[in-house]
Order: structure tokens, then sequence, then C-alpha cells
């Protein structure tokens, strides 16, 4: 008997939760997975819709991409209590959900939005997130796949981590920005 993924009580985030937030968007060529709902997700029941999702939204519309042009979800499908990051059991009680997802939907990519969606999606890498995006995009290492789907790493977008700059001076969100638009060329039918 299979579970109503609305229903999921797997792991410990179900007791919190207000809803569980499923995968919304247009089965696209592009899927963007974030790290975990947070509080304007869990209250409206949507992903990417809070602060950070509408920093994503602005640069993927920067890229030509509309809300509507493009597919969500999260490694995990409720909210972590005070908004830290998902345990590693929490991730695994999720993963046959996002794996579905892809199985479903079959995006030509995948966007992973931070570091705790790059780690369930990308083998480990060495030295700092930041440093091993910049290394992707320029070429340096090999595209990373998921279930044969190609990974596109990028920062984080919430206000944190996107208004920071590295220690070159370069700013966090021009990385994002160059690793959308990877994604979107990656996503456009061949």
């Amino acid at each position: 008997m299979s579970v109503d993924p609305a229903k999921c009580t797997a792991c410990r985030l179900s007791a919190n939760r207000q809803q569980v937030v499923l995968p919304d968007g247009p089965i696209s060529g592009l899927l963007a997975v974030g790290e975990a709902p947070g509080r304007q997700e869990d209250a409206q029941g949507v992903g990417f819709v809070g602060i950070a999702g509408r920093n994503l939204d602005r640069v993927m519309a920067a890229c030509g991409v509309q809300r509507d042009g493009y597919a969500r979800t999260n490694i995990v499908r409720c909210r972590p209590p005070d908004n830290r990051k998902p345990r590693s059991d929490e991730v695994a009680a999720c993963a046959h959900w996002l794996d579905q997802v892809l199985r479903d939907w079959q995006p030509r990519v995948i966007l992973a939005v931070g570091q705790s969606a790059a780690e369930r999606l990308t083998p480990p890498w060495s030295g700092s997130y930041l440093d091993h995006v910049e290394q992707l995009l320029a070429g340096q290492i090999p595209m990373p796949r998921y279930q044969g789907i190609p990974v596109v790493p990028m920062p984080h977008t919430s206000p944190l981590a996107w208004n920071r700059r590295r220690p070159d001076g370069s700013a966090i969100r021009d990385l994002g920005k160059r690793a959308v638009e990877r994604a979107v060329r990656l996503a456009q039918p061949t």
C-alpha cells in the first residue's frame, strides 16, 4: 500500500509542520531543488514563495524563465524547526519522494539551490562549496549527474548567503546568476 505524500509521517519533521510542501510548477526541462520549506512555504503549502524563492524567481526571470517555466521541490518536504538544516535521517526519509519526482517528471537539468541540496544530489567534493561551484562553472571539473540528470549546484538564495561577498570580493549572487544561466541553457530542448 502506498502512502499519500501529503500525509507522510516518515520522520520527526511531520510533527511540527503545518502541511507537506509538494513539488510544484510545470513538468519542464528545469527542476530547482532546494533544502527545505521555510515558514511561508509551510503556511502556504507552496515551495519557493519566501524571500529566497523570490530571489530565485528574479534571477530566473533575468535569464528569461518566469516562475511558470520551471518546476520546484526540496530535498525534504516538511519545514525543519527554527529553519535549521535538515538532518541526514530526515533527508533519507524523504529521498524516495525526490527520486519519484525525478523519475516521473524527467527534467533535463536539476538546479541544486544551496549546499544541502547539492550534498544530496552530487558526489562529495573537497574544499569550500562556493569554490566547487566556481570550478564546475569554469569547466575545471565535470558536471555531476544524479540518476543520469545533469546537476548544476548554486549558492543558496537566502539573503544571508546571497548578499555576501567571496574572499576575492566577487558577489555570491553573481556566482548564483552564472549557475542559473548554465542550468537554463542545459534545460533547453536539443
